[in-house]
């Protein structure tokens, strides 16, 4: 019988836990804000004159792919107990 070797400690910091209820609730704020700054018709014709469209579509593209980099940071290291 073998056991799994710990998990180091770089992962898990000490006075830190890991809480992947908290991590999925992360998760689904971030989602909710990206399709909000994408998807909701009311930011769409709040900048839809002149030059702010624009930057409005570099902004939200910009977050949206920091939002990425974000979600995978919640990616969970749980350690798994039997």
């Amino acid at each position: 019988m073998s056991l799994s070797a710990p998990a180091p400690d770089y992962l898990n910091p000490p006075g830190r836990k890991s809480n992947p209820e908290r991590r999925a609730r992360l998760r689904r704020a971030i989602f909710a804000f990206d399709v909000l700054i994408l998807l909701a018709p009311p930011m769409h014709w709040f900048f839809s004159g002149g030059q702010s469209a624009f930057w409005y579509f570099l902004a939200s593209n910009a977050l949206v792919t920091l939002s990425l980099f974000a979600l995978w940071k919640t990616i969970g290291t749980e350690e798994v107990t039997a």
